[in-house]
């Protein structure tokens, strides 16, 4: 066998950077422990201290930190568990060294609360809410959603999840031990350089999209579970990046509740879309014994790993999401499948009125209008309803603070099963249809923002100011 000069020159170059692929696909291939954020509950009236301050994190899961942003010393934050019926202090602190807003997406309170552009924390200074929790039971996160900061800010790792609990949620037969039985799995992709540090370069138009997985922090993760129901509560805190998600056997997936709580049924699929700032809790039945991986596509092949040392790679170097791992322990709940988990969702009456939004493409904006913290633009009324319609012909995320919906259909045909719960995220590809909730009153002052969730679209001006008038009591 014979080898032109070209081919020799080629296999050489190959060989010689096969012996440097960047640090995110040699980490890619060893298993790390997935970490399990601390979790941090109001007891007995005390405050919660989220503290916002530098830090260092190693995403390869070894002794090899690099400076990463965090929260009360981590890189993302402590997963906060609140009950409905409380009223929780926080007691946000800005340790940076720029402004930073932070917000709880998903959480259903006045605009007064929600944070944001009118609760901006320069460095050194505190904003301390008293927050009333009055919901069902939903995982929530929070994040920094800093005016024209939001993406480098969630991207330096200001994120954690927010769960709120009730009595269904409490009384269900379903795994609600954190970290034994029920596990936050907070998704994103980065970009690392070789010694490990994430680079952020958002692209001119769009959103940035890095290839590499983290899963709580880390690179292909396993977690050891015992052999029966495993509650898995999955958030996409990436900047844009949509997972396709799936099971590496092929067993199902049992979605059982979305944004804002829970499906009326359990929803099995194979396949499970998160896109951006979606929230998906789904139970994984590990009774058989054999271990599984929980995938998100096709991985880079060797070729493409190489061509990410002349131009940023958007190809994922690794697409293993979490690694389940059965033990010999016994599960804490042996109940088969609940059949039934809530009533069913439903909006009596018409809606108010209709509206349509379309998002920017390559150029940002709303309907052509770029955001603007001095402009209202929309009003509507607190317990009233409507009917939102929402264009996008670059697919993304979208999100409204404050509210609930229920969609209605997507480009024409009825939502997914496991799409047919309240929510507050949907990803927009062509046409949605909402029923949108308006559940808080919010004012010019505190209004709620809509937005694309894909945050470097938002922070260049995909996003809108709602003014919720106060329902009218006799």
């Amino acid at each position: 066998m014979s080898f032109s000069r070209r081919q020799f020159i080629q296999a050489s170059g190959i060989a010689l950077c096969a012996g440097a692929v960047p640090f995110s696909a040699r980490a890619a291939g060893k298993a790390t422990a997935l970490p399990v954020p601390p979790l941090l509950e109001s007891r007995r009236g005390q405050p919660l201290f989220l503290t916002l301050q530098h830090s260092n994190w190693s995403f390869s899961g070894d002794n090899n930190k690099v400076p990463v942003w965090g929260i009360n010393g981590l890189y993302l934050g402590p997963t906060v568990r609140v009950w409905s019926g409380d009223d929780v202090k926080l007691i946000y602190s800005n340790r940076l060294s720029e402004p930073v807003a932070m917000t709880v997406a998903g959480l259903q309170v006045p605009g007064a609360l929600m944070g944001g552009a009118p609760r901006m924390m320069s460095p050194g200074i505190d904003w301390s809410p008293v927050v009333p929790i009055r919901q069902a039971a939903a995982t929530c996160w929070y994040h920094a959603n800093t005016p024209n900061r939001m993406a480098p800010h969630v991207y330096n790792g200001l994120a954690g999840m927010w769960l709120v609990e009730d009595e269904i949620s409490k009384n269900l037969p379903i795994p609600n031990h954190y970290g034994v039985d029920d596990f936050p799995v907070i998704i994103q992709d980065k970009r690392l350089d070789n010694f490990g540090v994430p680079k952020y370069d958002p692209p001119s138009n769009g959103g940035f999209i890095g290839d590499t997985l983290l899963v709580n922090g880390v690179q292909n993760p396993y977690v050891e579970v015992s052999r029966g129901w495993v509650r898995l509560r999955l958030l996409n805190a990436s900047n844009s990046r949509r997972y396709q998600l799936g099971m590496s056997d092929g067993r199902p997936f049992n979605v059982i509740a979305g944004d804002q709580g829970f499906l009326p049924a359990p929803v099995a699929v194979l396949q499970l879309s998160l896109a951006p700032g979606e929230r998906r809790e789904v139970l994984v039945d590990m009774s058989q014994g054999a271990e599984v991986s929980i995938t998100a596509g096709v991985a880079a092949s060797i070729m493409d790993r190489l061509r990410g040392f002349f131009e940023p790679s958007t190809i994922l170097t690794s697409t293993t999401v979490l690694n389940l791992r059965p033990t010999g322990l016994l599960p804490l709940v042996t109940d088969n499948l609940p059949m039934r988990l809530v009533a069913d969702q439903i909006l009596d009456g018409l809606p108010g009125r209709t509206r349509e939004f379309r998002l920017g493409d390559s150029l940002p904006g709303i309907n052509g209008a770029l955001w603007d913290m001095t402009r209202i633009d929309v009003q509507s009324r607190q317990g009233s309803f409507e009917r939102w319609i929402i264009h996008s012909d670059t697919p993304q995320s979208f999100h409204i603070e404050g509210v609930m919906f229920l969609l209605k259909n997507v480009n024409g045909a009825l939502p997914m099963g496991e799409d047919r719960g309240w929510k507050d995220t949907v990803w927009v590809d062509g046409d949605v249809e909402l029923l949108v909730m308006f559940t808080q009153p919010s004012s010019e002052h505190f209004p709620f923002v809509y937005h694309s969730q894909m945050l470097e679209m938002a922070d260049r001006g995909s996003a809108g100011q709602l003014l919720v008038q106060p329902a009218v009591s006799y």
